[in-house]
């Protein structure tokens, strides 16, 4: 395992705790707001009793991200174990200020090698950006090859996924009320992405369950189609593990597949979309 490069990345990435610490993979954690209670994602708060909260709770809960501090306390510790470097690979600035936490931390530590980047992702999106990140690296690419290849690996990625309701998009404001009104019509999913400049947005709708996983399947085949090797595939689920494994059976009896993960959505993503999401991505390897 290279030991001059370190990863770091965030909760947002919705990756495996016991993956993450495989491979060496440092995530810190993003806040969750229930009225005065503060949790740290992924830590204070285990999937179930997120949920359980999330539709329970009188005033909905809010996310803010990790401080500079954190995040330099962070990668203070990791250059003092040995690291020569650091990659930090972090969800959209759209949709979160952890890049710009990430930026003034490595402001702070300006004679070391650390290198932030925007995924302009998030969940698994940014999780398989993470660990692709780290195989070019045990390949042994340098830090700075290691960093163009994560730059552009969002361009080599599709997210789709769907909601059970917008309402959480949009109270959070990370979706337009223009696109709200796609969820008030009667048994109507709408199929959501991240586009390449990191923006939550509409793909489309379908109407029903019955004809959503079949979108997605086709949306997933048409953009590899053509590609000359596998690709990674993520499916992301909240609270539905088995439809998820569904999902990427479906997937892999339709795509020439290299990695495939089954993810949780965590509690920060799970404030914005909500129980009974259900996403895949796609990444070209």
């Amino acid at each position: 395992m290279n030991k001059d490069i370190a990863i770091v990345t965030d909760s947002t990435s919705d990756l495996d705790g016991r993956l993450a610490e495989e491979k060496n993979i440092s995530v810190v954690p993003l806040n969750l707001h229930f009225a005065e209670e503060v949790y740290k994602d992924g830590i204070d708060l285990n999937n179930e009793d997120f949920f359980r909260k999330l539709e329970t709770a009188p005033v909905p809960p809010r996310t803010s991200q990790p401080s500079p501090g954190e995040l330099h306390e962070l990668y203070k510790t990791l250059l003092g174990s040995g690291y020569k470097g650091i990659i930090s690979i972090h969800i959209s600035r759209e949709l979160s200020g952890t890049w710009q936490s990430a930026t003034i931390a490595r402001e702070m530590l300006p004679e070391e090698d650390i290198i932030v980047i925007d995924s302009k992702s998030a969940s698994m999106g940014l999780g398989l950006a993470v660990l692709s990140t780290w195989e070019k690296i045990q390949a042994g690419a340098s830090i700075a090859e290691a960093a163009e290849y994560a730059r552009g690996l969002n361009k080599q990625q599709k997210i789709l996924f769907g909601v059970a309701t917008l309402e959480y998009l949009h109270r959070n404001g990370r979706i337009g009320r223009a696109a709200k009104a796609i969820g008030g019509l009667l048994n109507v999913k709408p199929v959501l992405t991240i586009d390449s400049d990191g923006f939550v947005g509409p793909l489309g709708k379908v109407r029903g369950m019955n004809k959503f996983i079949p979108y997605l399947l086709d949306g997933a085949a048409e953009f590899v189609q053509g590609h000359p090797g596998p690709i990674d595939i993520a499916v992301v689920h909240a609270q539905d593990p088995q439809l998820a494994e569904d999902v990427l059976q479906q997937a892999k009896n339709r795509i020439a597949v290299n990695n495939s993960y089954v993810a949780k959505i965590g509690s920060v993503i799970g404030t914005h979309t909500g129980p009974g999401t259900i996403g895949m991505v796609v990444q070209k390897s």
